[in-house]
């Protein structure tokens, strides 16, 4: 039973939306949120980790380098402390950010009672030792003991294979000479054992009764009633050692402050299922023990099985039924506000309050509970929903049944469909115009798109226009995109052009390769045995124009195009004619705004369409100019520079995607958007981001947040 009820608790990850009533913030994105007691929110943001309150008010800013695991959880506050590890080491800090303990131990445990109070623990000799200090860093106890245990003020040391007790100022109170010592400080007594003597004892050391060990095991001490064992058989003593309910329960707890105690008798049947019951100190049953399922008390309520009804319900301290039995399941306890979860008859987990009153499921499926022991809970959503966003980052719309999601070319973009794994397209306001029925597909391009389908086992590949009607075939084993009025397409392994009414044109001669055109030239090669291929630039008439003999050429970059007659990069223009031979260039990538990036040495920077450098040899690496921007890297970082060179954006980025009109969209932990002054216009929210077209840009919303609170808080 303890496995089922268990896991009612489990905070499943759901989609269903989370019922207001149970909501205290919503849609809060970060790579990392978590409650971190006293009211604050641990939160990761560009690798680093800060803290917020509910109202998002930063508190300490991300600036706390923790490097944190996966399954590492940030650290937590207990009255105004953390305890905070760095470089092997623990230290504390305040809800400043000051560090208040230096990071010098091996361990470091704030008690949240008594206050100001903290356990610590160093490394000496290859041994573990322990002591005790304050706040304000000052050593209470030395740090020098083998273990040491805190009970409210009193704390039991062990040292040389002896305990003794001190209080938290480091006053001793009895000296290690004790082979065991265990503290009980509401009773202001002591479970001891010293040489034969074995029984309890005060706090000055004297002995307020012995027992025989060999016939009593002695067990903890509550509410002026301490646990016994003897022959297997549990009971209870009084403070003075007599016996006050005879050992004869197979197991036992301990009193609570309302007076009872559970305890376990075998069933008479099989001793292997046990029997549950409450008893007063009197050793009267108050809830007799009949019930296999009954929980032990929590703010004087109890969950027991009815045997009559198999159903669930809650018992008061008198032995009554406080809430009926009428559930299927019921969570292990009423938390600290006074709720619990049952599940109803409708199969929903419901949030009842100490009277029984219904508060809802915490969404609409009803499948999930959340534990409010803590002041909150925090939830996370892992769907990640593709969005229609404008520049500001705002969520214009969702793309339903979306897996994937491609960049905007003429106002349209294509979507992968989850159901099916087929692509379709969505306009420039999000709709789905086209459905999801194919394989692949390129951007649209002079009106239409490249298509392909699987077609009896074969990819096949045709054109389709704006409103999805089939120009062109699906009958291509290849084909491009169409520019200048021409596509190039195979048909059984041979290239052809193709206009936009599907006419095919055979090329001048047979190409091993043949591209699609690039400003107004298609580039043909044939491959020689000799080493030196043979390129054939094609104008839009399909006439071969020039004809070049290199190692590789590349297609017209605007005026000119890049070739390799052997090591060295040479530029020629559309005539065919050499323009300037690159001497020292070892790399290059095709760019447009009339630069070309180039790297020498190790270094990257722009030429011209003249092969000057315009832009000198400074980078890391970098990348195309869109409009009048382009991205640069400098010592792992990326940032944007204009046509002359000049850092508009710092290289400060793990990554980053420039705009015709200077909007950026950029990448830390998550993406967002700056403009071109640096300043945040969306937040780092997006798990991904495709450049804006018309002040829209289709987007992944990163993992999201949600604070759950009880609906019984006040």
């Amino acid at each position: 039973m303890r496995l089922l009820l268990a896991l009612l608790l489990i905070p499943f990850v759901v989609p269903a939306q989370f019922n207001k009533p149970f909501v205290a913030k919503a849609d809060l994105y970060y790579s990392r949120l978590e409650y971190s007691g006293d009211g604050l929110f641990g939160f990761e943001q560009n690798g680093k980790i800060g803290y917020m309150d509910i109202n998002q008010k930063i508190i300490i800013p991300p600036t706390l380098d923790l490097k944190l695991t996966t399954n590492d959880k940030i650290p937590n506050f207990t009255n105004g402390y953390a305890a905070i590890k760095l470089n092997g080491k623990f230290g504390a800090i305040d809800k400043t950010g000051k560090t208040v303990i230096p990071h010098e131990y091996s361990t470091l445990w704030i008690y949240s009672s008594p206050k100001n109070i903290i356990k610590v623990s160093k490394e000496v000799d290859k041994k573990t030792v322990y002591g005790l200090i304050n706040t304000q860093n000052k050593i209470l106890i030395p740090v020098e003991y083998s273990s040491l245990t805190v009970d409210s003020n009193l704390v039991v040391v062990y040292k040389n294979l002896k305990y003794g007790l001190q209080d938290i100022t480091g006053k001793e109170l009895l000296p290690l000479e004790y082979n065991s010592l265990t503290t009980f400080s509401k009773e202001k007594v002591a479970r001891a054992e010293k040489g034969n003597q074995y029984g309890f004892i005060d706090l000055k050391g004297n002995w307020i009764f012995e027992k025989t060990k060999s016939v009593f095991t002695l067990y903890d001490c509550f509410n002026g009633m301490i646990k016994c064992k003897v022959n297997y058989k549990y009971g209870y003593l009084d403070m003075k050692g007599n016996e006050a309910i005879i050992t004869k329960y197979d197991n036992a707890e301990d009193f609570s402050q309302n007076g009872l105690a559970r305890v376990v008798k075998s069933n008479a049947e099989t001793k292997y299922k046990m029997l549950y019951g409450y008893i007063n100190k009197k050793g009267d049953e108050v809830i007799p023990t009949i019930y296999e399922t009954l929980s032990l008390f929590k703010n004087d309520l109890a969950y027991a099985k009815d045997p009559e009804t198999n159903r669930f319900g809650y018992f008061d301290k008198t032995g009554k039924w406080a809430i009926k039995p009428i559930y299927l399941n019921i969570s292990n306890h009423f938390d600290r506000y006074g709720g619990s979860w049952v599940k109803m008859t409708d199969d929903k987990l419901h949030y009842i309050n100490r009277t029984g009153k219904d508060l809802g499921t915490i969404d609409s499926v009803g499948t999930s509970s959340r534990d409010f022991d803590t002041e909150y809970v925090i939830s996370a959503d892992l769907s990640y929903p593709y969005v229609l966003i404008d520049q500001k980052g705002a969520v214009l719309k969702t793309i339903e049944d979306c897996d994937g999601i491609y960049s905007f070319a003429e106002n349209m973009a294509g979507y992968k469909s989850k159901k099916t794994g087929l692509y379709g397209f969505v306009d420039i306001n999000g709709n789905k115009i086209i459905d999801a029925a194919y394989t692949g597909f390129n951007g649209f391009s002079d009106g239409l798109m490249r298509v392909s389908q699987s077609i009896n086992g074969k990819t096949k590949n045709g054109y389709i226009d704006t409103k999805g009607e089939k120009i062109i075939p699906l009958e291509y084993e290849t084909a491009t995109n169409f520019k200048e009025g021409w596509a190039v397409v195979t048909k059984d392994s041979a290239y052809y052009f193709i206009d936009k009414k599907g006419n095919r044109k055979e090329p001048a001669r047979r190409y091993d390769v043949l591209t699609e055109f690039r400003s107004g030239f298609s580039l043909g090669t044939v491959k020689n045995k000799t080493g030196l291929n043979s390129y054939y630039y094609i104008d839009a008439t399909l006439k071969e124009v020039f004809s070049i003999q290199a190692k590789n050429a590349y297609p017209i970059w605007e005026d000119v195009a890049v070739i390799n007659r052997d090591t060295t990069y040479e530029l020629i223009n559309k005539k065919g004619e050499s323009v300037k031979v690159l001497n020292g260039i070892n790399f290059l990538k095709f760019t447009n705004q009339g630069k070309l990036a180039v790297r020498q040495g190790k270094k990257w920077g722009f030429i011209d369409t003249k092969g000057n450098t315009v832009i000198a040899m400074q980078y890391d690496s970098c990348d195309s100019f869109v409009g009048e921007y382009a991205k640069i890297m400098m010592d792992g970082k990326w940032g944007i520079i204009d046509h002359s060179g000049k850092i508009i954006i710092k290289p400060e980025y793990k990554n980053i995607i420039p705009g015709e009109d200077g909007t950026f969209v950029i990448l830390n932990s998550n993406w967002g958007v700056i403009d071109k002054t640096g300043k945040v216009i969306a937040e780092e929210k997006f798990n991904s981001i495709t450049p804006f077209v018309k002040n829209r840009a289709l987007a992944r919303l990163g993992k999201s947040f949600t604070i759950l609170k009880s609906p019984l808080r006040k």
